[in-house]
């Protein structure tokens, strides 16, 4: 008889387009679902962007209340009765940072015997600030209720469980998974991209993120409009949504940039976009891989990142370099040219592959994981009878 595949819970807010709902989605499509099934416990009440793509292959998707000071309760009963009722769920996968400690706790009182918590980025915040203060409460509840801690780099890692918990090994770093091929670069496309967009003849900078403080767009126009003096010819392009989407666009109008810069919104066709693009900038203030930056270097692209912001472990090729957020707009204007403007563009995806992020082989690696912690979880329940 043919045995039902296990079927993993992924917790996260939505699956729209984001750096972690699209890593999820790279590990979906490469995992032997027959083996291995993915599926979601959102708090987001509409549809998401990957949705229909999930449902089509093989997983479901549930919706539950929201997690807010105003229905934090309903929030908690909502989880125990969707684990109550459903429990065959015998691996919880978490991906709300430290508040995984929320669900993971109700998940080990229903019996959850595997409860992953995965750290997906690193904040660099105010101390005092109520996010900062939340990590600090939650941390020492999340390292009681997880099984497993996941982390895509050694920051991010360090950042939610803490210095000890990395050092004693108790951190397990899961790479993001990249369709590498994707990404690799193409002059014919290039070409047919930049004349759809009217650039042919443009130095085009680029930047793919949510318009979100964490993103540091501000700056980002600083530095533009300092590119913009000493490049004529330069335009920028800006790919993604967000709550401070109106307030970036009143600055490049302010600013009197409005022609020279692209806002795209939220796009499927993200590998093409990068393809003509000239140079990738991404001062964030925070960031925990920066996912976006290796697809960007596997595409060929020279990129530019927020020193001691971006984890080291991004650094897949030499064409990322790292700059200070105390240099001046003006400096990182000059810096992005003398390293973009002369630049011989090929594809990288063979170096990254070297690296480990390969969707499939990432996968293979995770989907291992999974089968190895359900069936240990078995024999100890066998052993317990």
């Amino acid at each position: 008889m043919k045995r039902e595949p296990i079927r993993v819970l992924h917790l996260l807010h939505s699956m729209n387009r984001g750096g972690a709902e699209t890593m999820l989605m790279n590990y979906y499509r490469q995992m032997d679902r027959e083996q291995v099934q993915f599926d979601f416990l959102l708090t987001y009440q509409g549809i998401s962007d990957y949705e229909k793509e999930i449902l089509e292959l093989g997983g479901k998707v549930f919706h539950i209340t929201p997690c807010t000071l105003h229905t934090f309760g309903q929030y908690k009963k909502d989880i125990a009765n969707f684990l109550t009722v459903h429990p065959q769920y015998r691996i919880v996968h978490s991906h709300n940072s430290s508040k995984s400690a929320i669900p993971l706790g109700i998940a080990k009182k229903c019996g959850v015997p595997i409860r992953i918590s995965h750290s997906h980025n690193m904040f660099l915040a105010n101390p005092f600030s109520p996010k900062e203060c939340m990590r600090k409460l939650l941390r020492n509840p999340l390292k009681k209720v997880s099984t497993h801690n996941f982390a895509c780099s050694k920051e991010a890692g360090i950042w939610l469980y803490g210095e000890k918990y990395w050092k004693e090994g108790k951190v397990k770093i899961v790479k993001n998974a990249i369709d590498l091929e994707c990404f690799a670069y193409m002059p014919e496309t290039r070409e047919r991209m930049r004349q759809q967009f009217g650039l042919k003849d443009s130095y085009v900078v680029g930047h793919v993120g949510r318009f979100a403080p964490q993103k540091n767009h501000d700056f980002l126009i600083d530095i533009f409009a300092e590119i913009k003096k000493k490049k004529k010819e330069a335009v920028l392009l800006l790919v993604g949504e967000g709550e401070l989407r109106s307030e970036i666009e009143e600055k490049v109008r302010h600013l009197g940039l409005s022609d020279s810069v692209i806002f795209t919104g939220v796009r499927k066709d993200v590998p093409e976009l990068m393809q003509m693009m000239d140079v990738f900038v991404m001062p964030s203030l925070f960031e925990g891989l920066g996912i976006v930056l290796i697809e960007a270097q596997t595409t060929g692209l020279p990129c530019f990142a927020s020193e001691g912001v971006v984890a080291q472990e991004a650094k897949v090729t030499e064409l990322l370099n790292f700059y200070s957020l105390e240099h001046k707009a003006e400096e990182w204007a000059t810096e992005i040219l003398k390293k973009s403007v002369l630049y011989t563009r090929t594809s990288r995806v063979e170096q990254v592959t070297k690296k480990g992020y390969d969707s499939k082989e990432a996968a293979k690696k995770l989907q291992e994981f999974y089968i190895r912690a359900y069936r240990e979880s078995e024999c100890k329940q066998e052993g317990r009878k």
